[in-house]
């Protein structure tokens, strides 16, 4: 019982520390992407980034290349008033690696 309840405890360690990592990583404010918006980035090291954002199927809509020479997070506005209804996910990668993706939607 006790190796099981350990298991549990570890798994949900795992899967949380997992989530929260790419949950935090891109925000935006307000998050309907109605009208121009904040994002928001969590950067963990120096280095060149790219923010892509892809609408739901699969065309790359915007493109936003940047450097960062210390560690923060970055911030700028977007207009969104242009993007259709739906569903959009935004990636976020370094040296082609992807870093963190999460989906928004503009209703």
């Amino acid at each position: 019982m006790t190796k099981k309840i350990l298991f549990f405890f570890m798994l949900f360690l795992f899967l949380t520390q997992y989530n929260y990592g790419q949950e935090n990583k891109i925000k935006i404010s307000p998050n309907n992407l109605s009208g121009t918006s904040s994002i928001l980035l969590t950067l963990e090291e120096r280095g060149e980034y790219n923010l892509t954002i892809i609408n739901k199927t699969g065309e790359k809509i915007f493109i936003k290349k940047f450097e960062i020479f210390e560690k923060k997070s970055y911030a700028f506005k977007h207009d969104f008033k242009n993007f259709d209804k739906g569903d959009y996910t935004f990636e976020l990668s370094s040296k082609r690696k992807i870093i963190a993706n999460k989906k928004f939607s503009k209703n």
